[in-house]
C-alpha cells in the first residue's frame, strides 16, 4: 500500500486525539495531554492536522498552528504535536510527514517552523536537531496557567 498525507477527518479527531495522548506513555511523562476528540474538532479554526495514512489507517498526526515573527517580521508555523504510533515508527514517516507540512507551508509562503521538545524527550531533540532544526537557548518558554491567568487578568 501507498503512503498518503492528507487534513484529518473530522471522524479521525478522536484517534488523533488518542494519539496526542500516548506521547505521555511513550516519553515517560507524568502529565497526559488533556485532549479530546470533540476539543480537537473545536479548535479547527484554530489548528491544522495533517495524517500519514496507509491502508486505510492513520499512523502519524502532525498538529500545527500559523504563528508570526516579530524580530522576523515573517509567518511561520508552529508544531504542536508530532506523534506517529508505535507499531510505524522507524519507517522514516515521521521526517516525511514533518516534509510534508514543510512543503505545504513554504506554498503558503510561511518562513520557518518552530516547536518545542519537553526536556526529559531526548529522543525527539535528537531527531528534530538531525532534520536541521536549532535549539535556541537565548529564548525561554513562559506560561501563564488558568489560574493564573485569572488572577493576572482580574487584578488592576
Amino acid at each position: 500500500m501507498s503512503l498518503a498525507f492528507r487534513p484529518m477527518r473530522a471522524e479521525e479527531a478522536g484517534a488523533v486525539a488518542a494519539m496526542v495522548r500516548r506521547l505521555a506513555a511513550d516519553t515517560g511523562h507524568a502529565t497526559v495531554p488533556k485532549l479530546t476528540g470533540d476539543g480537537l474538532r473545536q479548535a479547527a479554526d484554530l489548528i491544522a492536522v495533517t495524517v500519514a495514512e496507509e491502508a486505510g489507517e492513520v499512523l502519524a498526526a502532525c498538529l500545527t498552528l500559523d504563528t508570526y515573527s516579530t524580530w522576523r517580521n515573517q509567518r511561520g508555523l508552529y508544531v504542536v504535536d508530532l506523534f506517529v504510533a508505535g507499531g510505524a515508527r522507524s519507517r522514516g514517516l515521521g521526517r516525511k510527514l514533518l516534509a510534508h507540512v514543510a512543503r505545504a507551508a513554504l506554498l503558503r509562503g510561511l518562513h520557518f517552523i518552530k516547536l518545542e521538545v519537553d526536556h526529559a524527550n531526548a529522543g525527539a531533540l535528537k531527531f528534530y536537531t538531525r532534520l536541521g532544526f536549532a535549539l535556541k537557548a537565548d529564548d525561554k518558554l513562559l506560561v501563564l496557567e488558568q489560574a493564573g491567568l485569572q488572577a493576572f487578568a482580574s487584578a488592576e
